[in-house]
Parts: C-alpha cells; sequence; structure tokens
C-alpha cells in the first residue's frame, strides 16, 4: 500500500500588520499551497498567529483575483490585455499629461499592504523621486498620521515611536486597541497577545481604556468604559492629577505648557466628558504614580478619534511625569529607529518644505493628508491633478467623502490600480494591473524591526509562484517609469535590471556578498544585543534630533487649545441634548477582517457584518436580537444589517470598518 507523503513545509511569515507572524506553509504532494499554521519553532512568535493571517490562502486562491491587466472599453466594459498593450496604453494616456501639466499632475494613492512589502515600498519610493510629484497620500491619513506627527513634535522625527514594556510592566494602561483580535499597531509583540497572558500571571493590572468591553478586557485586566471620542480628556485630567511629579530635566522641554493646558481638565470636570466617575480617573493615576513601572500604549481607537496627534504627545508625556519614559516596564525607544530618525530627517521625512497646492498642507513622511485628494482633482488651476496611481489601495472606500470622491475620480483623464482584485476604486479606473499577495514574493520584515523588543530579522521567499500573468510591483512601476521616461534610479538600464531581477533567486543563490547575508535573514541572528532596546539609553544619552531633547509641546499644537474648549462644549451639550433614538457609530476590529484585505475571504461561524447595540437601546427602540436594521448618518446610509446586543454602555452602536486602507 503507497503511503502518502507528508506535507511540505516552508517556513514565511504574515505580512498583514506589525506582529509579522511565523507561519508554516504546507503543500501538498503537487506542490500546491494547502494550508497555513503557527509556526512553533519560531523563537520570537513562539506559535502564535492570528486568524487573519491562517486564514489568508481564501484570499490568495481566490476565483476573483485579477490574473492579467484589465483595460476600460469604449462602452466601460473591462477587457484582459497583454502586457505590452498595457504599457503601451500607460505611456499614451500618461505621457501627455507629464508633458503638458507637469509631475505634479499626477498623484499616487499608497495603500497600507505596501507598509508590508520591502521591494514594493523601495520601489514605491524610487517611482515618486523619479516622477517628481509632491501629490503622494497614504492610508496613513486614515488610521496613524497622527502618530508620525505626533513623533516629529516629540523627538523631532515621525520615525521614533515608544514601545510599551509590557514583559516587565506591572500597570499597563491601554487605550483603543484590542490585541485578543487584532495584535495592536505600532508595536511587534513577542509570542503575540500572550504577552498579556504573562502580564495577568504575574499579577499585573491591565487597564483597557475602550468605549466597548471588548474581547481583551474580557480575557485579560479591567474595562475603563470611556465616551466615544474623549481620551483626550482622560489623559490631561491624569496628567493633572500627576502634576506634583513633575521634575525638570535639561533635556525635556515644552511639559509646563501642556499641564497649564491639562489645569483645564481636572479629573472633577473631565468625569462629565469622559463618562467616567473622577474617583475612577483618580484611582487610575493613584495606580500610575503607586506602580514599580507602568507602560501605556494607545492604538488605532485613539488614533482615528478627533484629537489623535495631541493624545499620542500627552501619553508621552504621562509617561515621563509618571517615571516611566525610556524605563524598564515603562516606555523605551529602538535604537534603530533612533539612527534612522537622523538619517530620516535629512532625507526629509521629517518635512520637506513642500505644500499642497489645495490648503497649503505640509507634507510628512513625503505625503499629504488623503481628505484632500478630491479637492486636489476638482480644484481648477496650475498643476491640477489629472491622472492619479493607486498602489494596493482603495481610497474609494477608506478615505471620507465617497460621493466627492466619485465625482473627482469621474473627472480624472487617467486613473490606473495596481491591487489583487478589482475594488471598488478599480471600477472606475482605466487601467488595473495585477499584483502577487505576500506568499507569491520574497520579503524582509523591514517595517517590524522598528517596532520589536526581541532582536531579529525575517527574511522569506516565495512559497508559490505567482498565478496567471501577475507581475511584481518593482516590475510595473519600472516599467511605468520607463514608459514616461522618468526611469527608477535615473538611469534606464538600471530601471530595467530592477524590475526584471530575480530577486528571489539571487538571494538564495548569488554571490557571497549577497548569499551570506540572505542566508542569516532566513536563519535569524540568535542575538542582536546592538538592537534591543534597553532603559536609560533614549534621554539618559540624549536623543539625536532636536537639539537632544525631547519636547512635549510645540507651537504647532496652539491651536488645539481653543479646539479643545470647543469640543468639550460640544461633547456637554450633545450630553444634555440628545435625541431619542439618535446613537453615536463607533467602529472596532474584527477577527477575520483587517481593513478590506480579506473583503473577499470566505468565513465560517459567526456573521462579523452585524450592527451591535447595547441591550437597553435594542428594548428602547424596540429592536429584537437578531432582526434586520437601518443605520443612518449625516454622511449616508448602510443596508439592513441583522441586529445584535453586547454588554455595553447605551447610547453607542457598532460597525464594522468597511475600507481597505
Amino acid at each position: 500500500m503507497k503511503q502518502s507523503r507528508r506535507p511540505t513545509s516552508h517556513r514565511t511569515f504574515c505580512r498583514i500588520c506589525e506582529a509579522a507572524c511565523a507561519l508554516r506553509a504546507e503543500c501538498d504532494d503537487a506542490g500546491q499551497l494547502v494550508r497555513l499554521r503557527p509556526d512553533r519553532e519560531h523563537p520570537v512568535s513562539r506559535g502564535f498567529a492570528c486568524a487573519k493571517g491562517t486564514r489568508f490562502l481564501d484570499v490568495a486562491h481566490h476565483p476573483e483575483r485579477v490574473l492579467s491587466p484589465l483595460q476600460r472599453q469604449s462602452d466601460g466594459r473591462y477587457q484582459s490585455v497583454a502586457w505590452d498593450v498595457a504599457m503601451a496604453q500607460c505611456e499614451a494616456r500618461l505621457r501627455p499629461i507629464l508633458d503638458r501639466y507637469g509631475p505634479h499632475a499626477i498623484a499616487l494613492y499608497v495603500g497600507n499592504p505596501l507598509a508590508f512589502n520591502a521591494m514594493g515600498a523601495v520601489s514605491t519610493l524610487a517611482f515618486m523621486r523619479a516622477l517628481g510629484t509632491r501629490n503622494v497620500f497614504t492610508a496613513g491619513s486614515q488610521d496613524c498620521n497622527n502618530k508620525f506627527s505626533g513623533a516629529q513634535i516629540v523627538h523631532g522625527s515621525p520615525l521614533i515611536h515608544p514601545l510599551p514594556d509590557l514583559a516587565h510592566a506591572d500597570v499597563a494602561l491601554m487605550l483603543g486597541t484590542n490585541p485578543a483580535v487584532s495584535q495592536t499597531s505600532f508595536i511587534h509583540l513577542e509570542g503575540g497577545s500572550t504577552v498579556f497572558d504573562r502580564l495577568a500571571d504575574r499579577g499585573g493590572r491591565i487597564l483597557w481604556v475602550d468605549p466597548r468591553r471588548t474581547e481583551s478586557a474580557q480575557r485579560w485586566g479591567e474595562h475603563v468604559a470611556i465616551r466615544p471620542g474623549t481620551d483626550i480628556f482622560l489623559l490631561l485630567a491624569l496628567l493633572h492629577a500627576l502634576r506634583d511629579q513633575y521634575r525638570s530635566h535639561p533635556q525635556v522641554e515644552g511639559l509646563e505648557t501642556l499641564l497649564a493646558l491639562a489645569s483645564a481638565y481636572p479629573p472633577l470636570r473631565t468625569a462629565s466628558l469622559t463618562g467616567l466617575a473622577a474617583a475612577q480617573i483618580e484611582a487610575i493615576a493613584d495606580a500610575l504614580r503607586q506602580a514599580r513601572c507602568a507602560t501605556m500604549h494607545m492604538s488605532v481607537g485613539v488614533n482615528q478619534g478627533p484629537f489623535g496627534t495631541l493624545c499620542y504627545v500627552a501619553l508621552q508625556a504621562l509617561a515621563y511625569l509618571s517615571g516611566n519614559f525610556d524605563q524598564r516596564g515603562g516606555l523605551l525607544f529602538h535604537p534603530l529607529a533612533v539612527g534612522l530618525g537622523e538619517i530620516g530627517r535629512h532625507l526629509g521625512l521629517a518635512g520637506d518644505g513642500q505644500q499642497s497646492r489645495v490648503a497649503t498642507f505640509p507634507r510628512l513622511i513625503k505625503s499629504l493628508p488623503g481628505g484632500i485628494l478630491a479637492d486636489e482633482i476638482l480644484t481648477p488651476g496650475e498643476e491640477q491633478v489629472r491622472a492619479l496611481i493607486v498602489l494596493s489601495g482603495n481610497p474609494l472606500m477608506s478615505i471620507p467623502g465617497e460621493a466627492k470622491l466619485r465625482k473627482a475620480f469621474a473627472k480624472l483623464d487617467y486613473m490606473i490600480c495596481l491591487d489583487l482584485f478589482q475594488n471598488a476604486t478599480g471600477q472606475m479606473a482605466d487601467l488595473v494591473l495585477p499584483t502577487p499577495c505576500w506568499l507569491e514574493r520574497w520579503d524582509v520584515a523591514t517595517t517590524t524591526m522598528l517596532f520589536q523588543h526581541a532582536p531579529h530579522i525575517q527574511y522569506a521567499g516565495a512559497v508559490q509562484a505567482p498565478p496567471g500573468e501577475v507581475r511584481s510591483e518593482a516590475r510595473i512601476l519600472a516599467d511605468i517609469s520607463l514608459a514616461l521616461a522618468r526611469p527608477l534610479w535615473g538611469h534606464r538600464a538600471v530601471a530595467r535590471l530592477w524590475g526584471r531581477m530575480p530577486w528571489d533567486v539571487v538571494m538564495k543563490t548569488g554571490s557571497d556578498v549577497v548569499s551570506l547575508p540572505s542566508r542569516w535573514l532566513r536563519q535569524g541572528f540568535p542575538s542582536l544585543p546592538s538592537l534591543r532596546p534597553k532603559p536609560g539609553r533614549y534621554l539618559g544619552k540624549g536623543p539625536r534630533t532636536l537639539g537632544r531633547r525631547v519636547r512635549f509641546w510645540h507651537d504647532d499644537l496652539q491651536p488645539e487649545m481653543a479646539r479643545l474648549a470647543s469640543y468639550a462644549a460640544s461633547v456637554e451639550d450633545r450630553g444634555k441634548n440628545a435625541q431619542a433614538g439618535e446613537l453615536t457609530l463607533i467602529c472596532r476590529r474584527r477577527r477575520l477582517g483587517q481593513n478590506s484585505w480579506l473583503h473577499r475571504a470566505t468565513r465560517d461561524g459567526k456573521p462579523e457584518d452585524t450592527a451591535w447595540l447595547a441591550p437597553s437601546d435594542l428594548q428602547a427602540l424596540g429592536l429584537p436580537q437578531g432582526g434586520p436594521v437601518r443605520l443612518q448618518t449625516a454622511g449616508g446610509r448602510c443596508r439592513s444589517w441583522p441586529c445584535r446586543w453586547m454588554r455595553w454602555s447605551r447610547g453607542w452602536s457598532w460597525c464594522r470598518t468597511a475600507y481597505r486602507m
């Protein structure tokens, strides 16, 4: 009797978020990739991976993937065409725009997946530089630009971010994050979310600040049920409560101004704004004051709020005031990020002096706010955007104001989308070009390196061949640059070689100069002490930017004082004059969804596309659990969804995040 062979297993890692969880990719006898599972032998992930990564085959093998270039015909239908036809159209349509109106007439929108695609990211930066356009927009506007802006204020570089030292903390204050469902962001957790198991097992306290009693709050620690959008008032109240801890430091400035702002929001006043009792706020302050070491972290739930940048500054000031800034068990700083911060400043990542044509917004990390993309297209004048190249994104669904964006996209002379699927934005494009998913390319986890405590570098080759006529972003962007006579790296031969280089083969079989580092990458470094965040290393030695100072206030924050006072008044007024049946709509992360990466993937178990309301609101509205509802806001309406109750404060409803960034 013939015995079946065990599946062939390849080591790889997930490229959906900063966690970069190690995976085993299993292939059957025919070489077909059939399963993704956590890598239990990985020294950092330790067998942890969330369902988003292990279910990614549903995306990779989805029947609706774009497998060849799709070109819009005169009747509006899309037809599959050869690559040479697609590139010829790019030249015929984009070159006249560039020659007549200049490089700023062509805009780029870069989606979230490019942050976890090493070659794609480098190629995009090279393309931006070769093209010379200032009109670059990214998904960061929707979820994390506040952190880049806040890091620029505090550290003088958008690349330097505090890492919560959860492995050594006694108390953890977690705002707007739900790692039981989605890891968290701007931090790589060693062993995944099991770090919270270990914190709880050793008797530590974890405080989850969130309007909803999240899965994380149910599993670990205590729920702090804050009113949506009021995190800034809690942070200011905590700063005020800890003002007696203030101590001057020759390398710290601006804290006095921030504390003066906080004095207007003591716990007693903040209670009416946040929905938390003043005694509860004081108790949190006492916990931070009395803890041997306390850490804190904020994520997308706060980033997307009305004061994300000020919150990020205040959070780091709170760590400093409580004695946990650059301290073990508090907030630490990655030496690689600190070193790159100075390099990034010279490269213009901290601001290059360029501003948007509309509203004169400054660029940050080489990009402009996504919210003005439609205006840059619709506003007539010199350097008006007339063409758009979208890389791994869906701005029509993720940038606020869909109706205005539809109008803007319809006025474009030409639009190209590079993606796995023809998404909503792609349905308005003139050309859709197919790209590989992360299972079909070699990669280095460059983004993760800036957010990790355990020093390691991950490399992975392709574990399955790209299907159909799929081409890499590097090849596509190199070919477009050649068509525009703006070659990557400034040379046609170099651009052609860059786009056609079989990087996976080179990294495995190249010369010693290439293959030796690649073997290190594949095997991982057992010890990289120089790349491990250590206490006292950042503030103690002096930051390398801002004249070796940390800054908790900047003139750019001055307008926030008046805006904060106005917002506080509106929150109080809304609480007094709420209409019957009027709810506040908030979003949450989902176990099986990541932005809109997995919208086309199959599902099992309970549906996630549901409206969640408090039991008391269900009863007041006369809605049965599981019944249909229609949600309507000033921004629009959504179709009926099953209604489901959750135990949380009344007056709020939940909607899934329905976009790919």
